[in-house]
């Protein structure tokens, strides 16, 4: 104070004023669900600033434009970290897989399990880490250890339990974690679920499904798939029989952090209670969260995020057909200016134009519906991918106005679902000596968010290749791990990930036009195509066949969307992926 004059002031005022500016172009901000243009001017030295931001200058950004202020957080009994919602995070993947700024309602979903009870607690049917042990201060607790109680931890565990006993070796397998109930709402195409032998894990099933592109008879799509709704109950009974017939070993703590032992020597898992528990490997399955204790690729388009907001609600009636699934209807309800909701006389317009007038700076959401037994229906708002998560409080309340404009009167709220999927960013480096599955190993689809039969169908694989790993002498050593992660995410399958991770990016750039646009021509392919590519089951040649069919239907401006995206960070990711010899060229 004092000693610095009038222009001095005003230069330093100029120079944070662009590095603000930076950062929010850098980070694409989201005020409300809108996206906000980068300026015009000074656009080269804004880039150059952002490049040399800090990480959580730029995720304040993301976060002040989202919600106003970020808010301290209080750790969840569940979580997999006692620190607040920043401590431990690198980067803006950590940032963005740890809930970013919607953390908060993340912690509240997982909060719900206090509100249902589970048929058989985990801890009464299976046995301790050492009831068959002499010594309760063996060093060693279990030989492989899956921390996460999840349906892919779970799965995992006895499968891993499984190949022991098909192998005859003796090792015990341990699945660490909270002992609660599954609260997420799962919604499954029925032939994947019915190709696992879970049939008896579905609660309702649709003959088909049913989506809107837009407005009239051309923005109707009837996919021609069967739905379902997982049975929560019932899937985590069956994952716990089997957990049980295998003999798997479980403990209810909380993880805190992994370390080495040094060559050969295992893994320590050190939990929030204090004990330290031994194994010769551990498997983090507790979820994206959990990437911080990893190291990921470089050089990669960071992640994104698919929000939603649901209800479960009593409803006087339910507005569409109640044999098939409402998919995915991106019509504007949620506008104020549907039919008979018009502000103005002269506001019809936005019902013409595809029904996307106004809309370029929209970050678009549609309307996932399924009706359910006792006058009851599931209703959800979703943000299929956004490189900025858009807030629940905006899809809330599209949400809403939704329904208000479908004339669906809510008579109960029955319960409330806060849906936070990290999608796409990098992937796990093969030098991890810690494995992964599931979420942390980011096996969720980056252009769909479905996880959940993908590692169930995977486990019984990844825990062949976990057994096979083992060397002379069944030690473990870093050479084991290169060899699952090698497996899990080998050159082909990391592929498929850029492929489906540059469509991620592709879709997380579109309006409500373009994205009506897109999915009216991907349902229009083969449908060997559409749901190979929705189920991670095309291989990488096959992916290039898909992209060259959807540029043939596509219309001349989703071509162009098509070509220029490959210039896009996720384009050079591709290339560099599919192509490294001529990439490095």
């Amino acid at each position: 104070p004092g000693g610095e004059d009038g222009a001095s002031r005003r230069v330093r005022a100029w120079f944070a004023a662009v590095g603000a500016i930076a950062m929010a172009a850098r980070c694409g901000i989201l005020i409300r669900g809108r996206r906000v243009a980068a300026p015009r001017d000074g656009s080269a030295l804004a880039s150059r600033v952002a490049v040399a931001a800090p990480w959580h200058a730029r995720v304040f950004c993301r976060a002040l434009a989202e919600k106003g202020e970020r808010e301290q957080l209080k750790p969840s009994t569940t979580s997999t970290s006692t620190e607040d919602d920043t401590v431990g995070m690198r980067d803006v993947n950590d940032y963005v897989r740890g809930g970013g700024s919607e953390r908060r309602w993340l912690l509240k979903q997982a909060g719900k399990t206090s509100r249902r009870t589970q048929s058989r607690k985990m801890g009464s049917v299976l046995r301790g880490f050492h009831d068959d042990d002499d010594d309760e201060a063996v060093e060693k607790a279990v030989d492989v250890m899956v921390i996460g109680c999840g349906p892919a931890g779970m799965a995992l565990a006895c499968a891993l339990a499984e190949e022991a006993s098909r192998l005859g070796n003796g090792m015990k397998v341990g699945l660490l974690g909270p002992d609660v109930p599954f609260v997420n709402t799962y919604g499954v195409w029925e032939d994947e679920f019915l190709d696992l032998g879970l049939s008896h894990c579905l609660e309702t099933v649709f003959d088909d499904a049913v989506c809107h592109f837009g407005d009239g008879d051309q923005g109707a799509v009837t996919v021609g798939r069967r739905y379902a709704k997982v049975d929560l109950d019932a899937l985590q009974d069956h994952l716990l029989q089997r957990c049980q017939d295998a003999g798997v070993r479980f403990r209810e703590e909380i993880m805190e952090k992994v370390e080495r032992s040094g060559e050969g020597g295992g893994a320590v898992v050190r939990c929030r209670g204090g004990e330290a528990l031994g194994c010769d490997v551990a498997i983090l399955a507790s979820g994206a969260a959990t990437s911080q204790f990893l190291e990921y690729e470089e050089d990669v388009p960071s992640a994104g995020a698919q929000t939603a907001y649901g209800f479960e609600v009593e409803v006087d009636a339910y507005p569409f057909d109640e044999k098939k699934m409402h998919f995915m209807d991106f019509r504007r309800h949620h506008t104020g200016v549907w039919r008979g909701k018009a502000l103005h006389p002269g506001m019809t317009r936005a019902l013409t134009e595809e029904g996307s007038w106004g809309t370029k700076t929209e970050v678009p959401s549609f309307l996932y519906a399924m009706p359910l037994e006792g006058g009851r229906a599931f209703f959800q708002e979703t943000c299929l991918v956004a490189k900025d998560a858009v807030p629940f409080d905006v899809l809330r309340r599209r949400l809403e106005t939704r329904l208000e404009s479908l004339g669906v009167r809510v008579k109960a709220v029955l319960d409330e679902e806060w849906s936070y999927i990290p999608v796409g960013g990098p992937l796990p480096n093969a030098d991890n000596e810690t494995l992964a599955f599931g979420a942390t190993a980011n096996m969720i689809h980056p252009a769909s968010g479905y996880s959940v039969a993908r590692s169930l169908k995977a486990a019984p694989e990844f825990a062949k290749d976990v057994m096979a790993a083992y060397g002379e002498g069944r030690s473990w050593t870093s050479s084991s791990s290169r060899l699952v992660w090698d497996g899990l995410w080998s050159a082909e399958r990391r592929k498929c990930a850029a492929f489906h991770t540059f469509g991620m990016e592709l879709l997380a750039l579109m309006d409500v036009r373009s994205i009506n646009d897109f999915f009216l021509a991907f349902f229009s392919l083969p449908e060997g195509l559409w749901k190979g590519f929705l189920s991670s089951s095309l291989n990488s040649n096959q992916l290039l066949l898909f992209a060259l069919s959807m540029f043939a239907v596509a219309p001349v401006h989703m071509k162009a969307k098509l070509v220029g995206h490959l210039f896009h960070p996720a384009g050079a990711y591709l290339m560099r992926i599919y192509m490294p010899k001529a990439s490095d060229a």
